[in-house]
């Protein structure tokens, strides 16, 4: 009995879910720099600074460290992002 030839594993089928999660962590990433940027202008303001800083100046900033490790401590988080996308992934047996 002769097998069914089988297809060439599809990117994205078979990456689908680090797919998926590069792109949210890239998008939430970016999202916590332009926030970041805005609060960090206005907390300056507040202090009676007149200079706003630049995304990329922002970047640089003690803030912005503080702020990315705080997140990335947030591990549970991540985990249970990782667990519903793989529940919810094709399985490649499929």
């Amino acid at each position: 009995m002769m097998s069914q030839p089988r297809r060439a594993p599809g990117l994205l089928r078979d990456n689908g879910l680090l797919l998926a999660c590069l792109g949210l962590f890239a998008i939430f990433f970016a999202g916590m720099i332009i926030s970041g940027t805005a609060s960090y202008n206005q907390e300056q303001q507040e202090h009676g600074s007149r200079e706003q800083i630049s995304v990329l100046s922002y970047l640089s900033t003690g803030d912005f460290v503080e702020a990315t490790f705080e997140n990335w401590e947030s591990e549970f988080l991540q985990m249970g992002m990782y667990v519903v996308l793989t529940a919810f992934r094709r399985s490649p047996s499929r």
